[in-house]
């Protein structure tokens, strides 16, 4: 008898601390808790939820998932996330391309310069020089196809 009075002692012993260790535990992860809420991004989103009112439905989407993946709730969640990543990654292209587009600007245009060169002989310009000055001994003008006005003109 004697040594089941002091086993229960011992036990009562043992609960006494497992029951002070889970206390302190608790107040170090409520400490935790507050101290993510106040410092973090995530943590003041959550406070945010919570004031105004939003906490609820959330649990309440959270809850439904308990069922596995069979559930409407479910499939409806998921189909609605793929819809939201597909449409994310489509306006993000649509952004990068406008950012791009006013970097760049509107078209790229790309501009070809075409040089031509011909072999002209002494020759070659000397003739083309004769026919001119015979041409416009024909016609009666300057050398380079101008004519003269015959009399002056009054200045005004």
């Amino acid at each position: 008898m004697s040594d089941d009075v002091e086993a229960d002692f011992f036990d009562y012993l043992g609960s006494v601390k497992r029951r002070e260790r889970a206390e302190e535990n608790e107040t170090r992860a409520a400490r935790q808790r507050k101290e993510w809420r106040e410092t973090t991004w995530a943590g003041m989103l959550i406070a945010t939820v919570e004031r105004i009112g939003a906490a609820p439905f959330f649990a309440a989407i959270g809850n439904s998932f308990e069922k596995g993946e069979d559930s409407a709730s479910f499939y409806l969640t998921s189909l609605l996330y793929k819809i939201g990543l597909i449409s994310s990654s489509i306006i993000s292209v649509y952004l990068l391309g406008w950012i791009m587009r006013m970097i760049m600007g509107e078209e790229i245009l790309v501009e070809q310069e075409v040089v031509i060169v011909e072999e002209v002989t002494r020759s070659q310009v000397e003739t083309e020089e004769r026919a001119a000055r015979d041409k416009s001994k024909k016609e009666g003008g300057a050398v380079d196809g101008t004519r003269k006005r015959r009399g002056k003109r009054s200045q005004n």
